[in-house]
């Protein structure tokens, strides 16, 4: 699956939206990827996650991705390198290993994303992984926003989508008056 390939799923699924948006960072955008539409499809999230697999250099012994947009993606890209998968998850605004999930120190670990803006929570993800003596082997995500800086991580993407955003005091949507929504699982209720 290339680059135009994925931006067509993204269109086609609904997955690409235009408005104005408060992303899951907390910057604006008037672009926002809801990559559940794309992944809903379990055929397409398969050869998603076996399109991502095929980048990633190396041997993976985990995939480590962020609940509750990762888990669909980290689980068909685990699926594909034939290695488990295991999700993060907030509590009190940090994210943190639950359910019994553990990360053996020496294991190689994949972090999966669907969207990256900033990079903040795949971050967070890095450091759940080196905290427990295990090594980076990659950070991969369906789309990159273009915003990211991923350090020394190897990183890979399907698209890269050079959208802009803002923060909020200098958002000229805001400035315009348009009513902005918060779509991403953080800021729901």
């Amino acid at each position: 699956m290339d680059e135009r390939d994925v931006i067509e799923q993204l269109v086609e699924s609904g997955a690409l939206e235009k408005g104005h948006f408060k992303l899951t960072s907390g910057l604006h955008s008037d672009t926002y990827i809801q990559c559940a539409l794309l992944l809903e499809s379990p055929e397409r999230a398969v050869e998603i996650g076996e399109s991502l697999a095929r980048k990633v250099e190396g041997e993976v012994d985990l995939v480590l991705c962020p609940a509750l947009g990762g888990i669909v993606v980290g689980f068909t890209t685990a699926l594909a390198l034939g290695c488990a998968m295991v999700f993060a998850e907030r509590a009190e605004g940090d994210m943190e290993l639950r359910r019994g999930f553990t990360i053996q120190t020496g294991s190689r670990v994949l972090l999966v994303e669907d969207v990256i803006t900033t990079g903040g929570s795949v971050l967070e993800l890095a450091g759940i992984a080196e905290e427990a003596g295990a090594t980076v082997a990659a950070i991969a995500c369906i789309v990159d926003r273009g915003g990211f800086d991923p350090g020394d991580y190897p990183f890979v993407y399907l698209v890269r989508l050079e959208v802009d955003s803002y923060r909020p005091e200098d958002c000229p949507l805001c400035r315009a008056g348009d009513t902005v929504t918060a779509p991403g699982s953080r800021y729901s209720q």
